[in-house]
């Protein structure tokens, strides 16, 4: 009994250091967030208690799920197209020589680590209806009735931003699954290629059955970044044409420093938090629930 107790106090001891910093610098600061959003604020003082009278308010208002449709879309853009690609970038990056290999990680990366303003800037300039590339391409292949404006249209506005997001960040899950191929012991690949297996079955059979851990951490890093989609859509469109391309984060900005009703935006933000709080509940409930261990 008395180790039983002394082993819980120990883990409380150490992981009181966490859990305090957790509190203070996460916990803490939603409490004036959600106090602020059942007021009517203007971001100078605050104008009287509303209670639910807010979030009421913002969750009418088809903005606001315009706006979640957008992000949505965003986020399915970044799992069921960014997700199979860059397993397949980081498994094609694993089977080529360590010589190549270095080209192929430093490529990969170099999106990433630049600016948003950068990469928005240059897939403006892709997108540019009169000599931007995609319809200069388009029209030089004689299928001119393809060519689009691509950032003022209601059809082809969040895909196109979405495209960009994509490849701005699908090298960096890519590295992140090329990282999580390297841990595997090689012992399981010399006996696949001792039974006869190609690359494929050993891709099938081994590799990604063997990453479920990353697969799941991944999972989450991009879900929750393409939940926060803001900076490319301020750049390329600042929410336009009308509200079309405002996602959830920039409908909160646009309501609390736009429009002036910070009760409103905070309320939007708490929303929006606990929205991520569920999917990310989901995600490590459901996804990758077996330990593994090499």
């Amino acid at each position: 009994m008395n180790k039983y107790f002394s082993t819980k106090i120990s883990i409380f001891v150490f992981a009181a250091p966490a859990l305090l910093l957790f509190t203070v610098f996460c916990v803490y600061p939603l409490l004036p967030e959600i106090w602020m959003s059942l007021h009517k604020h203007d971001g100078f003082q605050n104008l009287g208690f509303v209670g639910l009278d807010n979030y009421m308010d913002v969750m009418a208002s088809p903005s606001f799920w315009t706006a979640h449709k957008n992000t949505y879309l965003i986020v399915a853009i970044s799992l069921l197209l960014g997700l199979p690609l860059s397993m397949m970038l980081s498994l094609f990056m694993d089977a080529q020589t360590p010589r190549f290999r270095r080209f192929f990680k430093t490529a990969a990366m170099f999106p990433a680590i630049l600016s948003v303003t950068v990469v928005a800037q240059i897939w403006l300039a892709f997108y540019e209806p009169n000599w931007g590339l995609f319809n200069s391409i388009l029209d030089s292949l004689g299928l001119s009735s393809w060519t689009h404006s691509w950032l003022t249209e209601k059809k082809t506005v969040m895909p196109s931003i979405g495209l960009t997001f994509l490849w701005q960040y699908i090298g960096l899950n890519a590295m992140l699954f090329y990282t999580g191929i390297k841990t595997i012991p090689k012992s399981y690949y010399e006996a696949a290629l001792i039974d006869g297996a190609n690359f494929v079955q050993v891709s099938l059979r081994i590799t990604i059955p063997l990453l479920q851990n990353v697969i799941k951490y991944v999972l989450i890093l991009s879900t929750l970044g393409s939940m926060a989609f803001y900076s490319h859509v301020r750049v390329m469109t600042a929410g336009g044409p009308g509200d079309t391309s405002r996602t959830v984060i920039y409908q909160m900005y646009y309501t609390a420093f736009d429009t002036s009703e910070f009760g409103k935006g905070t309320a939007i933000a708490v929303i929006f938090i606990l929205e991520c709080l569920l999917i990310s509940f989901v995600i490590q409930r459901y996804v990758a629930r077996e330990k593994l261990e090499f």
